[in-house]
Order: structure tokens, then sequence, then C-alpha cells
């Protein structure tokens, strides 16, 4: 009897280290699996935080995922926007930043005071403005800061007050991302609360160069035009009028060539609320029209809705004025629109809980002239193209966080 129970000891204990020992080597087998095979991994790995787990299972594999960063970030795959806004502690040296497929604020922050108002948000990199109207790139998640040359032909009306120096310049739009691009990317600023006025840089020059808004139309008249939003396309600048127009901004290296604007999609009968250009994840470019009612004596919205156009061109790669079209629905995008961020598209299907067919959109806290003063809540909603019906993701109606800054999208750039 005592015999048969060493024997069951022996062959368990012999079994446990033969286990431990099987488990050892699966261990190290995958932590040294070769390169060339881990490159492949990361490639399919589209979130940023599948990629931050991948690194952290060891430090080869910490190494695999540092050296993919540049091709990564240089790839066709586009990452799912984050939320920036208050603090938990209404802290204003940071802001908090909230996930659309988790439903919550992430406990990582972001350094982002409150004293310099955003007035962009492309590529991952912000863009504020100070009371010499100088425009500051920063980087929030790399920490790195990019300082522009000032605007010059500014009316001395606006130095004079702060407060209308900060919102004198409406958007900022990058054309590239200023990490990947250093020597090669471009900017584009609108100028006031109507966006009449365009201003443009290319990295390297010592000022921004003014550029003509006056549109002559094929009636014979000359327009100021005053744009809403602003995107880098195919190699150029194209901008969205609040009427629906879409109009080219044309810069060259040329010295000698004067910049313009010129028309690629005429205006149309009718004022919206806002105007946006997004490219599809098909690289489609889609103009997206808010429509909202207002009560200006109450200073309520009435109605709201969404319309979007897809522009059509037979000419290629470039863009000219040809035909545009209502669609019914974006299929399976998601499009990330805000009145101060460069309007962004990803594909639902790569990102468990975003909503395809859907426009998320920064709840503004702009109610109209009537109302020349900021308004809660702040936030961000949803509108979903199949059902024509609205639901509220994010929303920030604690009274103690009604004079904070409205909420703004960006790129995670961290990995």
């Amino acid at each position: 009897m005592q015999s048969r129970l060493q024997k069951k000891k022996k062959k368990k204990a012999m079994s446990n280290t033969m286990g431990e020992a099987i488990s050892s080597a699966v261990v190290s087998g995958w932590a040294w699996l070769p390169s060339d095979l881990l490159y492949l991994i990361v490639e399919k790995l589209i979130p940023i935080t599948d990629s931050i787990r991948f690194g952290a299972v060891c430090k080869h594999w910490q190494s695999v995922a540092c050296h993919q960063k540049q091709q990564r970030l240089k790839s066709c795959h586009k990452q799912l926007p984050m939320l920036m806004v208050p603090s938990k502690d209404n802290c204003h040296e940071r802001r908090g930043l909230y996930s659309i497929t988790q439903g919550k604020t992430c406990s990582f922050e972001l350094h982002v005071p409150y004293t310099k108002r955003l007035c962009g948000s492309s590529h991952g990199w912000l863009a504020c403005v100070n009371e010499n109207l100088e425009v500051i790139l920063l980087n929030p998640f790399t920490k790195s800061t990019i300082c522009l040359p000032p605007f010059k032909e500014v009316p001395q009306s606006i130095h004079k007050q702060a407060y209308r120096c900060a919102h004198y310049i409406k958007k900022v739009v990058l054309s590239a991302d200023p990490s990947l691009f250093p020597n090669d990317y471009e900017a584009v600023a609108l100028f006031d609360r109507n966006g009449t006025r365009v201003s443009h840089i290319k990295s390297g020059d010592h000022g921004w160069t003014h550029i003509d808004q006056t549109v002559r139309f094929f009636y014979g008249l000359n327009q100021v035009i005053g744009f809403d939003d602003v995107i880098y396309y195919r190699g150029q600048f194209l901008a969205a009028s609040r009427e629906g127009g879409v109009f080219a901004i044309n810069v060259s290296k040329d010295p000698t060539y004067k910049p313009h604007i010129s028309i690629v999609v005429p205006m149309v009968q009718g004022i919206d609320d806002q105007a946006y250009l997004v490219e599809s994840s098909r690289g489609d470019l889609l103009l997206v029209r808010k429509f909202q009612s207002l009560n200006y004596v109450e200073c309520f919205t009435d109605t709201l809705s969404f319309k979007v156009f897809k522009l059509f061109s037979d000419c290629g790669d470039k863009i000219r004025r040809e035909r545009i079209e209502e669609i019914d629905s974006i299929g399976n995008d998601a499009f990330f629109l805000g009145g101060n961020n460069h309007s962004m598209c990803v594909s639902a299907l790569d990102f468990p809980g975003c909503h395809p067919n859907s426009i998320y959109f920064c709840i503004d806290n702009w109610v109209g002239d009537a109302c020349d003063e900021v308004q809660e809540p702040l936030g961000m909603a949803v509108f979903n193209l199949d059902n024509r019906k609205f639901g509220t993701n994010y929303n920030c109606s604690s009274p103690s966080q009604k004079y904070m800054p409205p909420s703004i999208w960006i790129l995670p750039t961290m990995v």
C-alpha cells in the first residue's frame, strides 16, 4: 500500500516537473519568436491600445513595437479619436480623455492647461493661440511643441482685448504630422468667428501668407466667403462654407504665384449651422452639413439634423467643379466632427464598440450671436444615419464645469 502511494506521489511530482518544464519552454518560445513574425503581428494591430499591450508582454516584444512605431504611424491604419474633456478633479492644468468604445474617462490624463484656448486638433497635435496671436503646436502625448510665427495683418482692436484675441483665430488645420514630416508639413488658419480670412504657412517659412478670400462667381459678382472647415485632401487644402460650397485654397512654392481661392462646388440656397469636410475610409471626399434651428429668444435648440453629400470628380486625383450627390449612408464608417478639430473618419469594424454609419460630434458651446457667452453643457453626442436618431455619449452637466473649455477630439499618438 505504501509502495503504491509512493509511486503515485513520484508520478505526480514527475508530471508537475514536466509541466513546469513545458510551461517554461512555451513562455520562452513565445518571448523569442522571430522578429519578422512579430513584425507581421504588429502590422495587424490597429487600435493603439493593442500595441501597448503587445509591447508590455516582454522586452523583446517591446523592442519590436518601438521599432515599428514610425512605420505604424505612416501606415494607412487610422486610430480611433478620443474626446478631451475636463479632468476628474477640474484641475486647470490637466484634461481627461474619454473613450467612446469603453464609455468612460480613462485614468490617463493630458497635461494641457486651460489658460490657452485650443483652436485646432490635427494628427495628434493641438493648436493654441496666445495674446500675441502666435500659434503654438503642442503634442500632449510626446510633450513636443512648435512655435509658429505670429500673425501680422490683425486689427489693432483685437490686441486690446484678450478674450477677442483668443477667439480671433477660428481654426488651424495641419496637412501632416510634424513629428513624421518635420520639414514637409503645411498649415491653414481661419480667422474671426465667420472664417472670412485665411492664411497659409509651410514648415520653415518665416511668416504666414494671407490669401485673398474674394471669389468671382459665374454671375460676375465678387464675394468674400466665410469658411467653417478645412481639410488637406490629395495634396491640396479644401475649405467648406456654411452655405455648402467647397473651395480650393491654391498655393505654390513659386514666389511669383499669387495664392487665391477658387470654386470647387458652388454654394446652394439655405444656410446650415455648420459644414464639415471628411475623407472616408475608402478615400472619398464627403461634405457633411449640420442643420440646427435655434430659438434666439430662449437660446435653445429646436431641431438638429445632418445631411451627407459625396463629391464627384471626373479628373482622376484632382478635385474640380463637377457634381454633388446626397447619400443616406456612410456604411461602416464613423465620423468625428467638432468646431475646433480636424474632421476625422474611421472604419467602425476596426474598433468594437464604435457604431457604424454614425456621426460623433462635439456639443458646441456657441449657440448663436444672440447669446454671446459660453453655455453648458459640454460634451458629445452621436447621430445614427440608419434611424436618424440621436444619442448622448458623453455629457458634462456638472455646474462646476460650466465655464470649462469645450470638448475637442484628438488623435492618440503615444505609440
